[in-house]
C-alpha cells in the first residue's frame, strides 16, 4: 500500500511555540487550522494563535481542521510569513459550522484548566512528600464497596470465577487505606479515581478525583490543620506572588473559623437539633420556622440535608473558608463519637466559598461498633451491597487511632480556576 501524502510519517526541523515567536527568526510551527479564508488562515497550538497568508505560498487551499507544519518567520505586523506549508494530518470533517470536538486545542479555557490541573496534582504530591507521607495505591474494583448511606456504587457485570459475585467500582479508597494503617503504615495519601452512581450536577461527575490521606495516632483536629496548610500551599505553588484577590482570604495564615453543626442550625435556621430526635419532631420544628420544602414523607436525614442546603450553606458561603464540624452521630458512619457526648460524631467538612470541598473524621477503630453500624444501615434498607468483611477483620486485628479526610481535587481546581461547573475542569466530563 502506498503512503498517503495527507498523513506523512515524519515532521521536520526545529519546532517552536506560537507564544514564543520572535520577529524575523526562521522557525517551524505546528498546530491546527482553526480558521481559513480566501487567502489567510489562523494556526493554533497549545500556547496561542497566529495568522498567516497561505495564498502567497501557492499551495492548494488548506482545510479548516487540518493539522499542518509551517516554515517561516513572524513579520513586523504580527502575521507569520510562510515559506512552506506541509499537511501533517488532513481533517475529513467539515468544521466550517464550528462543530469542534470539545477537547481540541482551540478551546483555550479548557487547555488553561488542564494545565492548572497538572500544577495542582504536582503541588499536592509536593506537599505530602515534604511532610513524610507515602503515596499509596488501592484497587478500583472491589468485592465490597463503601457502606455509607446516600452513596451509590457502580456494579460491574464481571463475575469472579469462584465466588460468582460481581465487582464494584470504588466510591472511595477509604477501607483499603485504613487496612494499610492497620498493617503498620502511619502517614499515607492517595490521589484516587472514584466512582459514584447517580451523581451528575454542576458540582458532581460520576467519575472524579479525590485526594485522601490518613495519619495514625491523630484526630480530626490535626487533619483540619493539614487541610488548611494543604490548600494554602497548593494556592501558593500554583500562583506564587500573583494570588488572585478571590483567593486571598484563604491564604492569610490565620486559622480558619470553626462552627459546629448544632450551633449552625440553631443560629441560622432556628432549629435545635438536640430536640429534633426523630423525623416527626424535626418536621414539626422545620414547619414552625417556615421550611415549605419539609415533607411528611421525609426521613430525618432528608430534613437535615434540606435545611443544610437551604439555610446553612448560604451562610457558609459568606466565609472564605470554614470548618463545619461535630455532626449528629448517625451522620458519621465511619467516625468516632465524642467521649464526652456520644450523640456527636467527630466529623468535619471543609467549605470554601460555600462549596463543600472535603469530608473528614476522627476514624472509628472499634470493630464491634463499626459492624453494628453497618448492620443497622442494612436493616433499614439504606445499604444493600455486600458487607466488607476484609475491612472489619482488619479492624478486629487492632487498628490505630487515626484521623483522615477526602478532598475533591476537581472542586479544588474549580476553586482555583474560578469555574462554576466541574465539567469546565475535566477533559472528558460525563454528559447525561
Amino acid at each position: 500500500m502506498q503512503p498517503n501524502e495527507n498523513y506523512p510519517s515524519r515532521c521536520i526541523g526545529r519546532h517552536g511555540a506560537i507564544a514564543q515567536l520572535v520577529p524575523d527568526e526562521d522557525i517551524i510551527l505546528r498546530g491546527r487550522l482553526i480558521q481559513v479564508s480566501d487567502q489567510t488562515a489562523v494556526l493554533a497550538d497549545e500556547t496561542g494563535r497566529v495568522v498567516f497568508n497561505w495564498g502567497a505560498v501557492g499551495n492548494a487551499p488548506p482545510a479548516c481542521g487540518d493539522i499542518v507544519e509551517l516554515r517561516g518567520c513572524l513579520g513586523p505586523d504580527e502575521v507569520f510569513v510562510v515559506d512552506q506549508i506541509l499537511v501533517l494530518s488532513r481533517s475529513v470533517r467539515d468544521f466550517r459550522d464550528g462543530d469542534w470536538p470539545r477537547y481540541h486545542v482551540l478551546e483555550r479555557s479548557l487547555i488553561k484548566n488542564l494545565q492548572l490541573r497538572a500544577k495542582v496534582l504536582a503541588a499536592l504530591r509536593s506537599f505530602f512528600a515534604q511532610r513524610g507521607f507515602m503515596e499509596v495505591e488501592t484497587p478500583y474494583m472491589l468485592e465490597a464497596p463503601g457502606q455509607e448511606v446516600h452513596i451509590d456504587s457502580f456494579k460491574t457485570a464481571y463475575r469472579m470465577s469462584v465466588a460468582h459475585r460481581p465487582l464494584y467500582l470504588a466510591t472511595s479508597p477509604e477501607h483499603h487505606m485504613k487496612r494499610m494503617l492497620g498493617a503498620g503504615l502511619e502517614r499515607i495519601y492517595q490521589i484516587a479515581r472514584c466512582f459514584r452512581n447517580g451523581e451528575c450536577t454542576d458540582l458532581h461527575n460520576p467519575e472524579f478525583t479525590m485526594v485522601e490521606w490518613y495519619r495514625a495516632y491523630a484526630s480530626y483536629e490535626e487533619i483540619m490543620v493539614d487541610t488548611q496548610e494543604l490548600i494554602t500551599s497548593v494556592i501558593r505553588d500554583v500562583y506564587g506572588a500573583n494570588c488572585p484577590r478571590s483567593l486571598s482570604g484563604i491564604t492569610t495564615g490565620k486559622p480558619w473559623p470553626q462552627i459546629t453543626v448544632y450551633d449552625a442550625f440553631l443560629e441560622w435556621a432556628d432549629i435545635d437539633l438536640k430536640e429534633c430526635v426523630d423525623a416527626e419532631t424535626f418536621l414539626q420544628r422545620a414547619r414552625e420556622v417556615g421550611f415549605a420544602s419539609a415533607d411528611k414523607e421525609d426521613t430525618w436525614d432528608d430534613l437535615f440535608h434540606k435545611v443544610l442546603l437551604e439555610k446553612i450553606e448560604p451562610e457558609l458561603a459568606k466565609f472564605a473558608a470554614v470548618f463545619l464540624l461535630d455532626y449528629p452521630a448517625p451522620l458519621g458512619a465511619l467516625a468516632k463519637r465524642k467521649d464526652a457526648n456520644r450523640a456527636v460524631a467527630e466529623r468535619v467538612e471543609v467549605y470554601i466559598g460555600g462549596v463543600e470541598l472535603a469530608n473528614g473524621y476522627t476514624e472509628l477503630n472499634d470493630p464491634d461498633e463499626q459492624r453494628q453500624r453497618f448492620v443497622e444501615a442494612r436493616k433499614k434498607g439504606e445499604v444493600d451491597e455486600p458487607l466488607d468483611e476484609d475491612f472489619l477483620r482488619a479492624m478486629e486485628c487492632a487498628m490505630p487511632p487515626a484521623g483522615g479526610i477526602a478532598l475533591g481535587v476537581d472542586r479544588l481546581i474549580m476553586l482555583l480556576a474560578g469555574s462554576e461547573k466541574i465539567a469546565e475542569v475535566l477533559a472528558f466530563p460525563y454528559r447525561p
